[in-house]
């Protein structure tokens, strides 16, 4: 992203400011669909961040940070959703694509079910890091823990996820 736009919105560009959340679109929509599991709600979620960000712009501190910031608004606008509607995201509710089904189904929704067993902050790093590609670092400023933190409870998390799903394939195979 461009330091100059973005110092730009910071002074109050909407130009500006459109240029940059433009460009986090997709991201921001994706981020707020692992949350939700709603297209609608997702994209209200980004729209609602894009309103929230533009009115807070002027207090972002750093401009290299805009993206972190801003992902961070939108995974705030997603968790007020969710407590709005007070949803239960269940396994039946995840949509399978026609490119997913050609993937071992069963292995999906094992690889879903044992996401769902972990806290919600593990949860949404490892949504960011293998969903969204962001790295720990990245992961560290949006949610705003250090980065040990996050790499301790990703390690814990995904060890637990492994024994998890290689008893179930153990089960599996056995019976």
């Amino acid at each position: 992203m461009d330091i100059k736009i973005i110092k730009k919105a910071i002074k109050g560009n909407f130009n500006a400011y459109s240029i940059l959340v433009n460009e986090l679109k997709s991201d921001g929509y994706k981020m707020a669909y692992t949350i939700l599991r709603n297209e609608d709600d997702s994209i209200d979620a980004y729209l609602q961040a894009v309103e929230k960000g533009l009115k807070n712009i002027t207090t972002l501190k750093e401009p290299e940070y805009f993206k972190t910031w801003f992902m961070r608004i939108v995974i705030n606008e997603a968790k007020n959703i969710m407590r709005k509607n007070n949803k239960v995201i269940s396994i039946q509710d995840c949509s399978i694509n026609e490119e997913s089904e050609s993937m071992n189904t069963d292995v999906k929704l094992d690889l879903e079910k044992a996401l769902e067993n972990v806290d919600s902050t593990t949860r949404e790093m490892i949504r960011l890091k293998f969903y969204m590609g962001y790295s720990l670092e990245e992961i560290s400023n949006i949610l705003k823990v250090p980065i040990g933190t996050v790499k301790g409870k990703m390690y814990t998390a995904l060890k637990n996820m492994r024994k998890d799903l290689e008893v179930k394939e153990y089960e599996k195979r056995t019976r």
